[in-house]
């Protein structure tokens, strides 16, 4: 987003470093493990989508992300996300 300020002009961006998820909760099935992702969301609109972490409760992404910020956000924020193939993709932490 741009803001003129006294003939200046003033870019708004977000750097984000997703790192890590720790002892998720185990999935009830026989399988304990999950295929989680992390999504980046401002306000309610998803910006940015990790890879799939296969069978694990620790998953680690090691992704940055970079944005210019298209408009003024009130919330900005991080869901943990387990991929179900025949399902809807649910949402394990925020």
């Amino acid at each position: 987003m741009a803001v003129e300020e006294e003939g200046l002009r003033v870019f708004q961006s977000v750097r984000i470093k997703i790192g890590e998820a720790k002892n998720l909760p185990s999935y009830p099935g026989p399988n304990k493990m999950r295929d989680c992702y992390c999504t980046v969301n401002l306000d309610q609109e998803e910006v940015f989508r990790t890879k799939i972490v296969e069978k694990s409760l620790c998953p680690f992404y090691g992704e940055d992300f970079y944005c210019e910020i298209p408009r003024s956000f009130r919330y900005l924020s991080f869901y943990i996300f387990d991929r179900d193939v025949f399902r809807r993709d649910s949402i394990i932490g925020r």
